[in-house]
């Protein structure tokens, strides 16, 4: 097992970029096996002082004489930092390694039964669905996922166990530093071609993945994906494949059971030897995330573990942190957030909030960057069709710049022009969509924020504003709003 530092070919390293979600849990795991490690970032923030409160050195600003002192053997910088960076120059001209982040990731697993889930969508709840699985079979994981694990609050783990789980990125094809004894592939879009150029070239690196688990590995991969079959036919990897009854044949078939308007999910998993189990996830309800489970069920069975077993563990996993989270019940509204910003992501999301109890299901979308925005604006107008009114705020730009014509009100109105029976609503301004929010959602509600962007903060001010309201929070029944998308 690799979780000593003796088995990795380096004893300090320096990450620059620390602060971030991805950066920091590689910081820990590093730390937490005996690596001395440093870093630094242009802010202070939670994760940052985290890192601090664990004992990681941290500098805040980059300056080349950081790397002089604290001299490490490999410099891990992320996709965000730039070659002219002064610490990458510094480290550049003493010599010393620079590793990027999807390097250090496959490093980690030396030593290890890798469990390397791609795709998509749906990575980092798969796996955090392995992960939950696995440690509550007593098998202590070590793991690296984009988000945070309910119960864990930590998103990266360096555990005592053979088992190593990463979410594993294919945005720019560094999935392939990977070498997994098991490789999962939730599904396969026509999305990054940025940087793949063609949607061909995108399926050639994902064959490339599926065969890197050698010929004593597996892949699981979702069936009821035509690129995913395609590609897993051409593979010269042991591939099984998972998906819903009556929708095809797969290896591992999930047969949903009643819910009765619960926020939970109900499902049996029936096994390629005729085995079949019961799971249920207690959060993150819907298709997909029964879809999700099914690949964790269908990982313990080629890892030979005891699925009855795997499946009670399973059924302990409380979701995570911005997936469909439960953020407040207040004044017979229920609020919850979530991370979905892709038009299949946005439309599985309400699909599944559309099968729970509530009298109207009211969305705040935050579009994501301005080229995708641009890029998905017709998928996009029929992805909310199962919301009943749709707040559409301003571009979360991640860093890009703006592109001419293309805002919040582009998906505003591809959404009027192509979706069905859905209330639109353009709210650029953050405090006006707080009182149109305040004065339109009205007892029975579900109120749903979403996107990758900093709407993650609507949904708890949106709950202050109705906790210091003189009435209480909900408005008329026909709500109206300041400003409409044209």
């Amino acid at each position: 097992m690799a979780t000593t530092s003796e088995k990795l070919p380096f004893k300090r390293v320096h990450i620059i970029g620390i602060g971030g979600a991805g950066m920091s849990g590689i910081a820990l795991v590093l730390h937490e096996r005996g690596i001395v490690v440093t870093g630094s970032d242009l802010k202070s923030s939670r994760y940052v002082r985290e890192l601090e409160a664990a004992g990681i050195e941290v500098h805040v600003g980059h300056e080349a004489a950081t790397v002089d002192a604290v001299r490490p053997d490999v410099v891990v910088v992320s996709t965000a930092i730039p070659e002219t960076n002064p610490e990458v120059v510094r480290a550049r001209e003493l010599g010393i390694e620079v590793w990027p982040r999807a390097k250090m990731l496959p490093a980690l697993s030396l030593g290890h039964t890798t469990v390397a889930v791609s795709g998509h969508h749906g990575k980092t709840t798969t796996s955090s669905m392995v992960t939950t699985m696995l440690d509550r079979m007593g098998l202590d994981p070590s793991f690296l996922i984009g988000g945070f694990v309910e119960g864990y609050d930590t998103n990266a783990h360096s555990g005592r166990s053979q088992y190593y789980v990463a979410e594993s990125d294919e945005s720019d094809g560094s999935f392939l530093y990977f070498n997994p004894t098991v490789a999962v592939v939730t599904n396969i879009e026509a999305d990054h071609l940025d940087h793949y150029g063609t949607i061909e070239n995108l399926e050639k690196t994902f064959g490339q993945f599926m065969d890197s688990v050698g010929p004593e590995g597996h892949v699981v991969a979702c069936g009821e994906s035509e690129r995913v079959r395609r590609v897993a036919a051409a593979s010269s990897a042991n591939v099984v494949l998972y998906g819903m009854a009556g929708e095809g044949e797969f290896d591992y078939v999930c047969t949903p059971e009643p819910s009765h308007h619960s926020i939970e999910s109900h499902l049996v998993v029936t096994t390629p030897s005729g085995v079949a189990v019961r799971v249920t996830i207690k959060a993150n309800p819907g298709r997909h995330n029964m879809l999700n489970a099914t690949a964790a069920i269908a990982v313990a069975d080629v890892l030979g573990l005891d699925i009855e077993k795997a499946a009670k563990a399973l059924s302990t996993f409380a979701g995570v942190k911005r997936r469909f989270t439960h953020v407040a019940d207040i004044d017979g509204i229920t609020v919850v957030d979530d991370y979905g910003h892709h038009p299949t992501e946005v439309a599985a999301t309400l699909s599944a909030a559309a099968g729970l109890d509530y009298d109207r299901v009211v969305v705040v979308f935050q579009p994501h960057r301005y080229s995708r925005t641009q890029a998905l604006s017709e998928q996009f107008g029929s992805a909310f069709d199962n919301a009943d009114v749709l707040y559409v705020m301003d571009i979360f730009s991640a860093g890009e710049m703006p592109i001419p014509g293309i805002s919040g009100k582009t998906v505003a109105a591809a959404v009027e022009r192509l979706g069905h029976d859905v209330e639109v609503r353009y709210v650029p301004n953050r405090r006006e969509l707080t009182a149109a929010l305040v004065r339109d959602v009205r007892p029975g509600d579900l109120l749903v924020t979403m996107g990758a962007g900093d709407v993650t903060l609507v949904g708890p001010a949106f709950v202050e504003a109705c906790t210091t309201h003189t009435s209480p929070c909900p408005g008329p029944s026909t709500p109206t709003s300041p400003e409409t998308s044209a």
